[in-house]
């Protein structure tokens, strides 16, 4: 996710500051493409959380976003502002229903489906055990674990696959070295990120915060974790398979959905993402996402559908 040489907190104002063309439309003329993406379309994440907060601007404050379902129809390219318009589908008593499409040059490009609760009383009441993990402070952060990894290759000490050289000497260096991130990342384990000491399974738990304190906004917070929430869902699917060999010729979100179960958290306190694919076949891939407070609350949930096609035709199997 990119940032300029601004503060982390005005760089999200940026992102988020949307101009009203009338009560239900609303432009984006501040959109960025992810640089770990070759074609230089626009991050799905950011696009992603834009919708939400136009339709947060249509929903009594009192209302807060429970779940959100996307499609990602056409690439957005990041060089053009972004129309949202918002529908207004149902305003209850208790739930609220948005959908919004994202438009450029007057073609859908993107759509988002929103429910709105009215937080009330507790009733049933569980939820998971997050994992045990190591805690974000004995943890590299992604910059030096790609200069340490880079220095490793370099020095013979280390060999990578192609697809794994790939992400470390061009994705990741232009993502965490080349640029200043607005999050800062820490893998709970490398050797899965870069396939070096693999364990074959489709999952990452990665440490996540924003890289400078930020002010109490509670919208703020929200969309931010809904932007990040489209970061790793893919490289934990994919991850495995180039440690065993396999390279990727395309690889695109379909849909992205993402259920807040509660909104007492803060994204400039550690939060970790954790990441694993159940299922991919016929060119379809599927991850499940789970986002846990430091303390272990369980915060939101999120899922992804994508396509991924072997180079050449390629085919690998864990």
């Amino acid at each position: 996710m990119a940032k300029s040489e601004d503060s982390v907190e005005s760089q999200g104002r940026k992102m988020y500051t949307l101009t009203r063309l009338d009560d239900d439309t609303y432009r984006a003329d501040y959109i960025f493409h992810a640089r770990q993406n070759p074609n230089g379309a626009a991050y799905g994440g950011l696009v992603f959380s834009q919708a939400l907060a136009a339709a947060e601007n249509t929903v009594p404050e009192e209302f807060k976003p429970n779940s959100l379902h996307s499609y990602f129809v056409l690439a957005v390219n990041y060089a053009i502002p972004v129309i949202y318009k918002v529908r207004r589908i149902r305003d209850g008593k208790g739930f609220i229903t948005r959908t919004v499409e994202a438009i450029q040059s007057n073609k859908v490009c993107f759509i988002l489906q929103l429910s709105f609760h009215k937080p009330e009383k507790d009733s049933m009441i569980h939820q998971d055990l997050m994992p045990k993990v190591p805690a974000p402070e004995t943890l590299i952060s992604m910059r030096e674990a790609v200069i340490s990894t880079k220095k490793l290759v370099y020095e013979g000490g280390l060999v990578l696959k192609p697809a794994m050289l790939n992400r470390l000497m061009i994705l990741d260096n232009k993502a965490y070295v080349t640029n200043n991130d607005m999050f800062e990342a820490r893998c709970t384990n490398l050797g899965n990120w870069y396939g070096y000491c693999s364990d074959l399974k489709p999952r990452l738990r990665v440490w996540m915060k924003t890289r400078e304190t930020l002010n109490g906004d509670e919208r703020l917070h929200r969309w931010l974790l809904a932007c990040m929430s489209d970061a790793i869902l893919m490289p934990a699917a994919m991850s495995a398979h180039f440690s065993q060999g396999f390279e990727d010729k395309l690889h695109v979100s379909l849909d992205h959905c993402l259920y807040f179960h509660s909104h007492d958290f803060r994204t400039d306190e550690w939060f970790l993402f954790e990441c694993n694919s159940s299922v991919s076949i016929g060119g379809r891939c599927f991850i499940n996402g789970k986002i846990w407070r430091r303390d272990g609350k369980l915060i939101a949930s999120c899922q992804q559908e994508a396509i991924v096609r072997g180079k050449d035709g390629q085919v690998s199997k864990l």
